[in-house]
C-alpha cells in the first residue's frame, strides 16, 4: 500500500522538486498550504490550513503516514506547530526542514541563523523521548547547487572579478534541488534504517575554483573575502538597532559553507547516497549544470 505522505512548503525553491519526486514515487500526496489557490496536479489532495494552529493542522494530518517539512525561514511557530501536529495525529515519519548546512557541526549550530534549526532538532529529540508512534529523519545536503550557481550565491560566473571566500579552494559538498527529492524518497522507502537519525546526501564535492573551471573561466583577478570577518560584521549588525536582515544572514551562511571548521565537507563513509538512491553526479553531468548558468 503506497504510503500517505503531507507536504508543507510545496512552493518556493525546494518545494516543487521534493513534491515532483514524491510524485514520481507514487506516494498519496497531501500538499498543505495557507492559500484555497489550486495550482497543483489534480492527483494531489490540497488541504488550506493555518500554521499558527495545531488544531488546524492536526485535523489535516489525520491518517498520513509521514509529514515533509520544506517551508523556509518563516519563524519558529509554523516549525513547532506542524510537529507537534503531527505527533497529536500519530503521523509514523516527519522530515524536518533541516535540508542544508551540517547544522550537527557545533561550530554551525552555534551561529543565530541556524537557531530554529537547533531548536526543532532539540523538539524532535524530545518527542522521541516520549513518543512511541512518531519518530524523524534530518537530511543534510550542503548548499543546492543549481539554486546556488542561479542566485549567483555560490559564485558569480559572470563575473571577471569572481569574490572566493578564504581563497575559493575549500571543497565543500553540494546537492541539487531534484538530489535532495531522491533523498526525501528515499527516506520514505527506508524508513526503518533512516529512524530518528540525520542522513546525509551529497551529489559532488566542489570548490569555488572548481566551479569556475567547469564553467571554462579563466580568471585573472579575483575579490579574496575571508568568511572570519563576514561572521564578525554579521555579529555586529545584529547589534544594531535594526538590523539588516541580508547582512548577518549571508553572513553567517557564507561563514557556515565556505569557512574551516563548520562540517561543510562530509566524509565519505558518513553518506548514504546509496541508501537513499541519489547518485553522485558524473563529470559530464556537471560540466552541462555549471554551463547552464555561466
Amino acid at each position: 500500500m503506497s504510503l500517505k505522505v503531507a507536504l508543507a512548503g510545496a512552493t518556493g525553491n525546494l518545494g516543487p522538486a521534493i513534491l515532483a519526486a514524491l510524485n514520481a514515487a507514487n506516494f498519496e500526496i497531501t500538499v498543505l498550504t495557507r492559500s484555497s489557490n489550486n495550482s497543483f496536479d489534480s492527483k494531489v489532495k490540497v488541504a488550506q490550513v493555518d500554521y499558527q494552529s495545531v488544531e488546524s493542522i492536526q485535523k489535516a494530518l489525520a491518517n498520513q503516514d509521514a509529514l515533509v517539512i520544506a517551508l523556509g525561514a518563516v519563524g519558529l511557530e509554523p516549525h513547532a506547530n506542524l510537529i507537534k501536529a503531527a505527533v497529536a495525529a500519530n503521523v509514523k515519519r516527519i522530515i524536518p526542514s533541516q535540508f542544508g548546512s551540517n547544522t550537527t557541526n557545533p561550530n554551525a549550530a552555534a551561529l543565530p541563523v541556524y537557531g530554529d534549526k537547533v531548536a526543532v532538532q532539540k523538539q524532535l529529540n524530545e518527542i522521541i523521548a516520549s513518543s512511541s508512534t512518531t519518530s524523524y529523519t534530518s537530511i543534510v545536503n550542503g548548499p543546492f547547487l543549481d539554486w546556488g550557481l542561479e542566485v549567483k550565491f555560490l559564485v558569480d560566473l559572470s563575473s571577471s572579478e569572481p569574490v572566493l571566500y578564504d581563497g575559493g579552494d575549500r571543497k565543500i559538498s553540494v546537492t541539487t534541488l531534484s538530489g535532495v527529492g531522491k533523498a526525501v524518497v528515499g527516506v520514505l522507502n527506508n524508513l526503518d534504517v533512516t529512524k530518528n537519525k540525520t542522513v546525509f546526501v551529497s551529489e559532488a564535492e566542489l570548490s569555488q575554483k572548481d566551479l569556475l573551471q567547469l564553467a571554462g573561466k579563466q580568471v585573472s583577478k579575483s575579490q579574496n573575502v575571508s568568511t572570519a570577518d563576514l561572521e564578525k560584521e554579521a555579529f555586529a549588525e545584529l547589534q544594531e538597532p535594526e538590523p539588516n536582515v541580508p547582512v548577518f544572514v549571508y553572513g553567517f551562511l557564507k561563514r557556515t559553507i565556505f569557512g574551516e571548521g563548520f562540517g561543510s565537507l562530509f566524509p565519505t563513509e558518513s553518506l548514504s547516497n546509496e541508501l537513499l538512491g541519489v547518485e553522485k553526479l558524473s563529470d559530464e553531468e556537471l560540466k552541462a549544470l555549471v554551463l547552464k548558468y555561466a
